[in-house]
């Protein structure tokens, strides 16, 4: 009996470790978080709560990239492209998960409605490889502000802020933990929908966040 306890007061220890080693590994893996929803008022807030319809259109971007390359340069400019439609759609589908709104759209509507767009200030894909082998260089970037607003008279109610980036990794870590600019965008897209949800009355704000 006293040996089957030690066995499991091993098994159990060995089990601990692992957990508090991935835990570890995740924090070094990513950085930066998306801000709370922020408004000028309560009142600002309270306005938002009165749409039922809302429009997610493709954001903007200012994001640059110094490079000779001129194919390297190419890519980027087609990966930041297709982030200003990927990251909006991520967005649109977390709000309609969540059913706060009657009527969620990727394209400007008719009629009164709640806007979100913003612009990508920083997006670097990095370089999953070369993180893993060095432990530092290649790391993934991804910033961009988020504005929420009237349609019609561009009135700003609220705004975001996101700022997301790879932390070094230990050498040889797993790929399969790395997170990369669309792990970023898709983290962001799930934190705005629930601050909406939030100022639409339909959820409640979790504490431990």
């Amino acid at each position: 009996m006293i040996t089957m306890k030690y066995r499991f007061a091993r098994c159990a220890l060995r089990h601990a470790t692992r957990i508090a080693a991935i835990a570890a590994l995740m924090l070094l893996v990513a950085c930066g978080s998306t801000s709370k929803l922020r408004t000028e008022s309560s009142s600002a807030r309270q306005q938002i709560g009165d749409y039922d319809r809302v429009e997610v259109i493709n954001f903007d971007a200012t994001a640059t990239k110094q490079s000779d390359d001129e194919k390297k340069l190419a890519d980027f400019l087609a990966a930041l492209a297709e982030a200003r439609s990927e990251f909006a759609d991520r967005i649109a589908a977390e709000l309609t998960e969540r059913q706060a709104f009657e009527e969620v759209s990727r394209d400007p509507l008719e009629g009164r409605a709640l806007r979100v767009s913003g612009t990508i200030t920083r997006f670097e894909e990095g370089n999953v490889a070369a993180r893993m082998v060095t432990g530092f260089a290649g790391q993934a970037h991804f910033e961009a502000t988020v504005t929420v607003a009237d349609n019609q008279s561009g009135e700003v109610l609220g705004t975001f802020d996101v700022d997301r980036n790879s932390w070094p990794l230990p050498i040889g870590a797993s790929s399969n933990a790395v997170q990369n600019v669309g792990t970023f965008m898709g983290g962001a897209a799930n934190r705005i929908a629930d601050e909406l949800a939030i100022a639409r009355g339909v959820m409640k704000r979790d504490r431990s966040r």
